[in-house]
């Protein structure tokens, strides 16, 4: 299956009211941001609501430290890393029909999401330590590991201002707690995607697509 093939699947199971509330997630740079926007434009503005996780990242994570690996630094990978019960509580209020104030980062100025439009994309890490039963669908993107650091590089030093060699030094911790904490949560999803290589293969669909 392709990525536009998906892109229509999903679409045609929105528009027809099988999917409302769609999670989407992965580890980072994995392709999942790209692939929701993708979605997102493919879908009518007026009628669905894109809720992006990364500001409920917690920019306090240098207070924890992993239990396994007490010389390394929290990445996203540990679900300690995130604001969960706030995440929840606005995908439950969009749900309910009620607005959201999206939290502002360096790249992106804060919006408010409308409670009135009936369809919610939630994209972001956070997605994978969140109840699947807050979703009709759940989709997890993955790579190999020098994918990611290929696009980490490229995302982080032009979109996000970030230095290379700090990218570069801590490329080996965070595909070691991906591989530790977060890898076991691809298993949740109803459909996994694998773009190593920058390839697009849906893996494993648990027998719904």
């Amino acid at each position: 299956m392709k990525k536009k093939d998906l892109i229509e699947q999903l679409v045609s199971e929105i528009e027809t009211g099988k999917v409302k509330t769609l999670g989407i997630y992965g580890h980072g740079a994995s392709g999942k941001s790209t692939f929701a926007q993708e979605l997102y434009q493919a879908l009518d503005s007026t009628k669905v609501n894109l809720l992006e996780t990364d500001p409920y990242i917690t920019s306090k994570r240098h207070l924890v430290v992993p239990k396994q690996a007490p010389d390394q630094k929290v990445t996203a990978c540990l679900p300690v890393a995130h604001e969960l019960a706030s995440l929840q509580r606005d995908i439950l209020a969009l749900q309910a029909g009620m607005d959201v104030l999206t939290i502002d980062e360096p790249w992106k100025t804060s919006e408010v999401l409308s409670g009135a439009k009936p369809i919610l994309i939630v994209e972001g890490m956070s997605v994978g330590f969140l109840p699947k039963e807050l979703f009709d669908k759940t989709i997890c993107f993955y790579t190999d590991a020098e994918t990611e650091l290929e696009r980490r590089l490229a995302r982080d030093t032009t979109v996000r201002k970030r230095d290379a060699s700090i990218i570069l030094d801590t490329h080996k911790e965070r595909r070691d707690q991906y591989n530790r904490y977060y890898k076991a949560t691809e298993s949740q999803a109803d459909i996994l995607v694998d773009q190593s290589g920058n390839k697009f293969q849906v893996k494993t669909t648990n027998n719904i697509i």
